[in-house]
């Protein structure tokens, strides 16, 4: 029985050598101490703990899947194989995939989707073991030239050689994989190749609970651990455990918002405990109903936080921040690919229930770049103006925005306000544009 195909040999071998280089070279010295300090870290009782539950959950899997008739011995490879590229990345970068609203979805429908039978059939057909040794290393560096080479628009030429590369390695192995496909089709019609590709798929599918019990132990430990800080009174925080548990349960993205929530404001009594739920069922009533805000007075904010929608720019909740001040935001979009990319967000600010500011923030970080970002402030502002006032931008508001220079002008009872403001001392000439929609 075949233990390694050829690309894995490759790969074990290259791994070898790059690991012996890293372990015995005297000028690799500071890389060892570095690497010591990482598995230091990775052996720690937490990440021990969670490491064995993933191996504990796997081996339930596959003892299932046996037991179904759907895994075989021969199967160990590719079930350690998925354990170390799927399933412990996907818990150790377990915040990103919080972040993630498809994950769920994708894990399911993304293990079956025509290109990940795509990229199975590829990889059932290896090089011969030669060209595997040759090619390997070559892709890497390749891999790892790219982003690099993306951080500067002085190696655009480079980039682009470097992509031809890939795209014409990746056109010429599809060649290779269709004219194995058509010489020696028995290889692809095994039974062995079709456990080859089910059961990192059924892994995958199977895991996803686990993944979930494990996004809730992490979700709440989080919350609770800020607890510690938020409330002195032990009993009053055992309180707000209980209730979170009752009241929220899997909601996790309520739970971030009363984790959030507790920390702007004084909880010493078990009355001002109860009114944090409270408040999060009054947010909740607002953000459904999304009730008429009279024009003189601003915006309704769950609808000014859509404003943008259309240009891909979504904001956060809209929240109370401190006193009576509320503001929902979005993250930063980033522009461009440099080193120091620009980057824009977009921020609705005001009181409960209406909002009295509507402000788009361009940050240049890089002066030579100023035109090319201003135009993405530009197309933001005119759509926003749009959907806020009902007017087309001005000219003088387009001219502001374009040579980055202040300028006000009042439309009723809204004012559009641009402002740029120099970052003092800054080595690339950094600053600041915001525009501004103000219901005065």
């Amino acid at each position: 029985m075949e233990i390694l195909n050829n690309r894995e040999i490759a790969i074990t071998f290259w791994v070898i050598i790059v690991a012996s280089y890293i372990g015995f070279a005297k000028n690799m010295k500071d890389v060892r101490s570095a690497f010591g300090n990482i598995v230091s870290i990775l052996l720690g009782r937490p990440l021990v703990v969670v490491f064995l539950l993933m191996l504990a959950y796997t081996a339930l899997m596959t003892y299932l899947l046996s037991e179904c008739g759907l895994w075989r011995v021969d199967q160990l490879k590719n079930t350690i194989f998925w354990f170390f590229s799927v399933g412990v990345p996907t818990i150790y970068n377990l915040e990103k995939t919080k972040g993630d609203k498809n994950f769920y979805k994708d894990s399911v429908v993304g293990s079956m989707k025509l290109l990940a039978v795509l990229q199975f059939v590829v990889g059932v057909y290896n090089f011969p073991l030669l060209a595997e040794l040759f090619l390997i290393p070559i892709m890497v560096m390749v891999g790892c030239m790219i982003p690099l080479a993306e951080k500067d628009p002085d190696h655009q030429p480079v980039r682009k050689l470097l992509n031809g590369i890939v795209v014409a390695f990746g056109l010429f192995t599809v060649a290779y994989t269709a004219y194995m496909l058509i010489t020696d089709l028995k290889e692809i019609t095994q039974e062995k190749t079709f456990y080859d590709f089910f059961v990192p798929a059924l892994l995958t599918i199977l895991y996803v609970p686990f993944v979930f019990a494990m996004m809730v132990y992490s979700s709440y430990e989080t919350a609770f651990v800020r607890l510690q800080f938020m409330m002195q009174d032990s009993g009053l925080r055992r309180l707000a455990k209980l209730y979170a548990l009752v009241l929220i349960n899997f909601k996790l993205g309520l739970l971030k918002r009363w984790s959030d929530h507790i920390a702007r404001v004084e909880i010493n009594s078990h009355k001002q405990l109860l009114s944090t739920f409270s408040h999060l069922r009054k947010l909740r009533k607002l953000e459904e109903s999304k009730a008429e805000v009279p024009e003189t007075q601003g915006w309704s904010p769950y609808l000014a936080k859509e404003f943008l929608l259309s240009e891909g720019i979504s904001t956060r909740h809209y929240n109370l921040q401190y006193a009576d001040q509320w503001s929902a935001s979005s993250e930063m979009y980033e522009i461009g690919s440099g080193l120091l990319s620009d980057n824009i967000a977009y921020y609705v600010e005001g009181v409960e229930g209406v909002a009295k500011v509507l402000k788009i923030k361009l940050n240049v970080n890089d002066a030579r770049h100023g035109m090319q970002t201003n135009e993405r402030l530009l197309v933001l502002s005119a759509v926003l103006i749009r959907k806020s006032i009902g007017i087309d931008i001005s000219d003088s508001v387009k001219h502001a925005i374009k040579i980055g220079s202040s300028h006000r002008e009042r439309h009723g009872d809204k004012e559009i306000v641009v402002q740029k403001d120099s970052w003092e001392g800054h080595r690339l000439g950094g600053y600041d544009v915001k525009v501004e929609v103000i219901a005065i």
